[in-house]
């Protein structure tokens, strides 16, 4: 049978230094290296959409439903867009006469 071999204190000490170079990397930070900025339109009508008849959130112009991979590769943004979109669809909301679909 074979045994596993462990890593000596060599193997230690490199993790060890990884584990600290890790936690020094700012996640957040590093995400938003190449992003645009978080700057949103504060109206539907900024971000393009209306309600339509049916009660349903479609694009002004293509009459698609709402898209979240806006822009691709930036799952971050995407986010803040959605949550930022989320409060303009709440603050014109009328109770029983929307659909997200």
């Amino acid at each position: 049978m074979a045994q596993i071999q462990q890593g000596g204190p060599d193997e230690k000490e490199k993790t060890t230094a990884l584990k600290d170079l890790l936690s020094r990397i700012d996640l957040d930070e590093l995400m938003k290296k190449d992003e645009p900025p978080l700057d949103f339109p504060d109206t539907l009508e900024g971000f393009e959409y209306a309600f339509n008849e049916k009660g349903q959130l479609r694009h002004i112009k293509t009459g698609e439903p709402f898209v979240f991979n806006y822009r691709e590769d930036l799952h971050r943004w995407n986010q803040k867009r959605y949550e930022a979109l989320g409060e303009e669809v709440e603050s014109s909301a009328v109770p029983g006469r929307i659909s997200l679909l």
